[in-house]
């Protein structure tokens, strides 16, 4: 007799949670692995879309997990990936229709966008100044061809 497993979905994706707290971990000790920030920008604004809070849900609490470990004040990544998937990504659906070029779009948004954002909000909250290296060219590179190949 075979039983219906009607938590699968829940336990995949908190697994995914699980790994990806883990690889987090894994790229604050190894600054060439990228945090994977405009791939989670690509899925939360996918799951707005959908309208499928669950996914919402498991994307926020990845995202509070980077901000964790990054050492980013509580709920800015979620705070900016709103206000561009409301107001800033439509606008760029209205004049593209190029997938890549929407990939593009997302990793330039994600990671500069993002780093602008903290900047601006530090300033205005008179907190420390975030530092920028150089991996974040590379973990630019990185998310582009991930997204490329995900599209």
């Amino acid at each position: 007799m075979q039983r219906s497993f009607s938590y699968k979905n829940a336990l995949n994706q908190f697994a995914l949670v699980c790994i990806y707290a883990v690889y987090v971990s894994l790229s604050s000790l190894y600054p060439l692995l990228p945090p994977l920030l405009a791939i989670l920008f690509f899925s939360y604004n996918n799951a707005l879309k959908r309208h499928d809070l669950f996914s919402v849900i498991i994307i926020v609490l990845m995202l509070l997990i980077f901000e964790a470990e990054k050492g980013f004040w509580f709920g800015s990544t979620v705070i900016f990936f709103t206000l561009l998937s409301r107001l800033v990504i439509p606008k760029i659906d209205q004049m593209l229709q190029c997938q890549g070029c929407m990939a593009a779009f997302i990793v330039a948004l994600a990671y500069p966008g993002y780093w602008i954002f903290i900047w601006l909000t530090n300033q205005v909250l008179l907190l420390a100044l975030p530092m920028i290296d150089w991996h974040i060219i590379l973990y630019i590179i990185i998310e582009f061809l991930i997204l490329m190949a995900l599209l």
